[in-house]
């Protein structure tokens, strides 16, 4: 009974031995140890402070990215968040707040959501069938507290929805004969107005029942000078009023009994607008609205009983303008520059002849540029006077909060949620390594003087080492925060720790820590834009010089577009430290003309400095610094450069010549053109920069070598549209920009985008929709010469190899991809994964080998991979091998499988999931086995990598303390059995 029972016990402990043996987990602490993951929810549109509990302890907030959430109002970080759906069809409309709830308006006027502020959960969605208006139209909401019920106005229709059940209470299509666009609405205790303007021509009012929807009524008020562009709006008193910008004029009509437009101008109010491109007209409260004349000058416009308008408050300096009330009391609060760093807060009382009852100054730095909406919430304090807290969205799209004292309670740095270029740069080395340099000194210098430097710079290294080490070890503490960083920020030795340089649509530039996510350092370049290519925004980022060239500093450069201009702007700096660099206190190049296409130059100068290159639509070419045209000039007849013009569907490539009478000057070498009426392109994909090519060939299951068709002058190139059925097709196109050949082509019929691509070393692969089979599919190509090398040395396009062999292959892929990229590393040597964002956000590694367009459908002997040998346990745990030699001749493909199956342990970013991302950036370390991963979007995320397993590093479970003891007993013990030998030695010698 005894044995059988330890029998089986012994037999569990086996089992359970399998089973830990065989399971994969991510233990608890290596969560965020090689990783971070930050959350973000873009620039703030409208903001609600939630009244319902203590004062002002959310924020609701809803933003340009498409997503609602919550901020606590004490730290600012995200209580909920909800995404809503990309494009037009998410984008929020409006925010209301109706008892405990938020209202979203969202997709032009379809969607109506109801929300619960503490949660985020949802109450009700309700869809409404309804003509979508265009884009630029402004829709028009009013909720009834009273009713319960929400009135929506678009452009022909106008429906009420109810609020407690989410239903549509009735829809009205609104007459529409005379070209009437219905733009305003009023509505009072039974009746909605909806308001509508003929251009040139008329206003006509329409009177609709609020309960039923008829519409009742129609009345026409002559308005000649009402065009598409004026401002008007509808105030709550019942009066309708507008500001031609044309003529300047003031225009208020009294609702609804009104037939006649009482009309004032401009200077009546002692005010003139020396533009018109920057006047706009807003309600603030009841009888008062704000007309912007400038972007700092506005002024307070109050309409009395009978529609007569009257300035309030003329406000020169003031840059925002917003509303309020505390309890009873309407106020409007103004922001204006006071110093660099500084804004003046003020608020008037409306009901008390616009009497100053707050007068403050708010510390907000000049690098988050202009403020551009204030959302404030007021009350009354206990003992005496307002109180205050404040909102403002910048125009670096950055959300600061202020309370009473003046200071930053925190501020979120949304613009990092539209990133759109990336680089990761490599530290500086520390002092003690940059002296190595010096040690030998130069090539003059006689072996005495180069022996002297030697030990002074050796001595000055150990007192430099000694130093670092004392303060490290005795006294960190004095040490200012700028120290602290300036000392950390030191290249380590296995070149791991960058900084990610990140541009940004809104024109600031961020250096981020890749190991912890901190903030390095921050730069707001007014008035940079970024240029746009369809629904496409791009802010070339060029890295000129790197950290490897000491005593040289790095230097970065941005290209965009002047925001007044429209023509070409630089802005120059160090990636280390964000500061500019050459060009004075700014960094900033503002360039005389326009920019057509700009790529970096691959020769340097002699100062390792890499010049930008620029061309204008005239096809003059310029160089920046111009210091570097002497570079450009030598090389000048062996530049190219090629140009692909969406609008027009044409690609040309061209040749930059160079004449000292006409400087440098473009040619066209050839042009191929896409029709624009059958297709349009989508992508333009490059080889990616950083790449690296290991091998040259593949070595096949014949021992033979199959060579590699490395053109680096290969572009991707693919294009959707429609054939003469209205069916979709995508198109890929591969074309050499040096000649202008179409290497390979290839038509995906019954297939749509969104498309993403990777092109790396011989091979591209990318995904698109299959509509015929309703799926994602994911295709790879491959190009080969063939077993002989054309070219042993360098590739030319002007004197190319034959055709390649192309080899592809689609397979089926179960996942929405959003972005994609490959994993880089130092020497290429490691094998290539290509990371995906997918739009449930996860992050999924897939080893290119299950992408291998070779996969054989029935595999051969040389087609099967290497086989190990079987591990049979006994009884004991031990495994011994039992299975025969592999085959004389394999290649190790997988046999071919239509679907990609990926575990879950393929996600590397496991439960830290990140929305919306639209790009991968991969950077090597200084280990060949590690690839720096950092995912943006709405969301960022950074992580390392091993495509090959951390084949050149030792595992964090590598046991330290055994290997030591075993080491130290086996010194020791050398040391007493050779003591023990001589002793053995020295007796019997004396036998």
């Amino acid at each position: 009974m005894a044995a059988s029972t330890a029998e089986s016990m012994l037999e569990k402990f086996i089992l359970i031995s399998f089973i830990i043996q065989l399971s994969l987990a991510l233990y608890a602490d290596q969560v965020g140890k090689f990783d971070w993951n930050q959350k973000y929810i873009g620039k703030v549109k409208y903001a609600h402070f939630d009244q319902s509990g203590h004062t002002g302890k959310r924020v609701i907030v809803a933003t340009e990215k498409n997503v609602l959430a919550a901020l606590n109002a004490q730290s600012g970080a995200i209580l909920w968040r909800q995404i809503f759906e990309k494009g037009v069809s998410g984008n929020i409309d409006e925010l209301l707040s109706y008892d405990n709830d938020i209202i979203t308006i969202s997709g032009r006027g379809s969607m109506i959501r109801s929300w619960s502020m503490a949660t985020g959960g949802l109450h009700w969605e309700t869809s409404a069938q309804v003509t979508l208006p265009p884009t630029s139209y402004k829709l028009q909401l009013f909720l009834s507290s009273e009713s319960k019920t929400l009135v929506v106005l678009m452009s022909e229709q106008i429906y009420a929805v109810s609020l407690t059940s989410g239903k549509v209470k009735w829809i009205t299509n609104l007459s529409n004969t005379n070209a009437v666009s219905y733009k305003y609405m009023h509505i009072d205790a039974d009746h909605t107005y909806a308001i509508g303007i003929t251009d040139g021509s008329h206003v006509t009012v329409a009177t609709v029942n609020l309960e039923t929807g008829k519409v009742t009524s129609q009345d026409s008020v002559a308005a000649s000078w009402i065009t598409p562009s004026t401002e008007c709006e509808v105030l709550t008193t019942a009066k309708f009023v507008c500001f031609d910008t044309r003529m300047k004029h003031f225009y208020s009509l009294l609702l609804p009994e009104g037939r006649v437009f009482l009309a004032s101008t401009l200077s009546d109010l002692a005010l003139h607008a020396t533009t018109t491109k920057d006047v706009m007209l807003a309600q603030l409260q009841d009888d008062t609205v704000a007309l912007r004349l400038t972007p700092t000058h506005h002024a307070l416009i109050r309409l009395d009983a009978a529609g007569a308008v009257h300035l309030t408050k003329d406000l020169r300096q003031v840059m925002v303008v917003g509303t309020t009330s505390a309890g009873n009391t309407p106020l409007v609060l103004t922001l204006s520059r006071s110093s660099t760093d500084t804004l003046k807060l003020m608020a008037y009382n409306l009901n008390n002849d616009m009497a100053v009852e707050i007068e403050d100054l708010i510390n907000l730095p000049s690098n988050h540029g202009s403020p551009e909406k204030l959302f404030p919430y007021t009350f009354i304090r206990r003992e005496s006077g307002f109180g205050y807290k404040l909102l403002i969205s910048s125009e670096d799209h950055s959300a600061a909060f202020f309370s009473q004292a003046g200071d930053i309670s925190w501020v979120r740095e949304e613009a990092l949620a539209s990133i759109v270029s990336v680089e990761m740069a490599d530290l500086p080395v520390s002092e003690i390594q940059a002296k190595f340099e010096e040690e030998f000194g130069s090539e003059h210098d006689d072996i005495v003087t180069m022996f002297n430097r030697r030990i002074t710079t050796q001595l000055s290294e150990l007192q430099l080492y000694i130093s670092e080490t004392l303060d490290r070890f005795l006294d960190n503490s004095k040490l200012t925060a700028y120290e602290k960083k300036k000392r950390a920020l030191v290249r380590d030795d296995f070149n791991i720790h960058k900084i990610i340089v990140a541009v940004t649509t809104a024109g600031k530039i961020f250096g981020i820590d890749n190991l912890s996510g901190e903030l390095v350092w921050q730069t707001f370049v007014p008035q940079l834009i970024p240029y746009q290519h369809g629904d496409t925004q791009t802010l070339p980022l060029f890295v000129m010089r790197t950290t490897a060239h000491f005593p040289h500093p790095p230097e970065y450069a941005v290209l965009g577009k002047h925001q007044v201009t429209g023509k070409g702007m630089l802005y120059v700096f160090s990636p280390i430290s964000g500061r500019p660099l050459d060009i004075g206190i700014t960094g900033i190049v503002e360039l005389d003309y326009f920019v057509r296409h700009a790529f970096l130059l691959v020769q340097h100068d002699a100062h390792f400095l890499r010049p930008i290159i620029l061309m204008d639509p005239d096809n003059k070419v310029y160089v920046y610094p111009p210091s570097c045209e002497d570079v450009l000039a030598e090389t000048a007849s062996q530049q190219y450069l090629f140009s692909a013009d969406r609008d027009t569907g044409v690609l040309t490539g061209y040749n930059i010549e160079y004449s000292k009478s006409s400087g440098f000057v473009s040619s066209p070498v050839w042009t191929a053109n896409l029709p624009r009426e059958s297709q349009v392109i989508a992508h333009v994909v490059p080889k990616m920069a950083n790449d690296h090519v290991h091998s040259q060939g593949r070595v096949l299951g014949d021992r033979s070598v199959l060579y590699k068709y490395l053109n680096p002058n290969l572009v991707v190139v693919t294009t959707e549209g429609k054939d003469e059925q209205e069916k979709s097709y995508v198109n890929l196109y591969l074309i050499d920009v040096i000649t202008g050949q179409i290497v390979f082509s290839a038509n995906h019929a019954r297939s749509t985008g969104p498309v993403t691509i990777v092109h790396s070393e011989n091979w591209v692969v990318y995904t698109y929709w299959n509509q015929k089979l309703r799926r994602n599919e994911i295709a790879a190509l491959e190009m080969y010469e063939g077993k002989t090398q054309s070219n042993t040395t360098a590739f030319s396009s002007l004197a190319p190899p034959p055709p390649p062999i192309v080899e592809r292959q689609a397979y089926i892929l179960p996942y929405i991809v959003t972005a994609m990229a490959a994993t880089v590393t130092e020497k290429g040597i490691t094998n290539k994964h290509i990371l995906l964002a997918l739009a449930d956000g996860g992050i999924l590694e897939l080893p290119k080998a299950l992408l291998d367009p070779r996969r054989p459908i029935n595999p051969t002997a040389e087609h099967r991979p290497k086989v190990q040998p079987k591990r049979k346990w006994t009884f004991w745990g031990t495994w011994r091998s039992s299975l025969e030699q592999p085959p004389a001749k394999e290649e190790g493909l997988i046999p071919y499988m239509p679907e990609i199956s990926a575990p879950k342990e393929m996600i590397v970013n496991y439960n830290q999931s990140v929305f919306n991302i639209h790009g991968i950036h991969s950077a090597p370390a200084g280990l060949e086995s590690t690839s720096l991963v950092f995912a943006y979007g709405l969301d960022l995320y950074c992580t390392r990598v091993w495509p090959s397993k951390m084949f050149d590093v030792l595992k964090d479970d590598f046991d330290y303390w055994l290997i030591s003891v075993v080491l130290t007993a086996l010194i020791f013990s050398s040391i007493l059995l050779q003591k023990m030998a001589a002793r053995k030695q020295l007796n019997a010698a004396w036998k």
